[in-house]
């Protein structure tokens, strides 16, 4: 599961611009941005990177948006279930944020190791629930690689170009179902090897 060839960090200063850089490259490839869009979540965005041992280029990013409930994309364009836009609501503002941007250079598997990186920094600072919305064959993947299902919050339909998915993570029920389920896969996500940690 761990791959040595590969550093996963918060990404802060010119790594974070680099981060936005391939964001926005591998979404306008596919088709999910235009060549003059413009980001309106990149400056409440914190974001993380996967970079190569032999030469620190940066191969996949992944981001967290920390905006007040309402205003983040899935709120904004999703219709959410009456009752668990009610849960969410009744969170401080703190112990949530939308996961997003994930983007990476084909030929480099490093999926689950930025999902760690956001993990780890998201726990670190008390974050308790990711907001996302999902491609459905990610959604699958995502719960079957888990043994956890991402929590369905709201009514799927086309966004940036697939059918998606508005859910939520409760960390502390995925905690407890990945330790007994995939315990390998537990030790990894709080594992910190190949993990440089930056928390400022």
């Amino acid at each position: 599961m761990e791959n040595q060839n590969y550093v996963f960090s918060h990404a802060t200063g010119e790594l974070r611009d680099k981060a936005i850089k391939l964001h926005f490259e591998r979404y306008r490839e596919v088709g999910f941005f235009k060549r003059d869009e413009v980001d309106p979540y990149e400056k409440e965005s914190t974001y993380f990177v996967a970079q190569t041992k032999e030469n620190s280029n940066v191969v996949g990013v992944i981001r967290l948006i920390r905006k007040e409930l309402n205003e983040l994309p899935t709120l904004q364009h999703f219709e959410i279930f009456d009752i668990e836009r009610l849960k969410l609501s009744k969170l401080d503002r703190s112990q949530y944020a939308e996961i997003s941007a994930f983007a990476k250079i084909p030929q480099h598997d490093v999926g689950l190791g930025l999902i760690r990186a956001a993990f780890r920094y998201s726990e670190h600072f008390g974050i308790t629930h990711w907001v996302c919305c999902v491609d459905e064959r990610v959604h699958k993947y995502l719960t079957r690689v888990f043994h956890f299902p991402f929590k369905v919050i709201g009514v799927p339909k086309t966004y940036l170009g697939s059918v998606s998915i508005p859910c939520y993570l409760y960390f502390p029920e995925l905690h407890e179902s990945v330790k007994q389920y995939r315990p390998s896969l537990y030790q990894f996500m709080t594992s910190e090897s190949n993990y440089k940690e930056m928390v400022k």
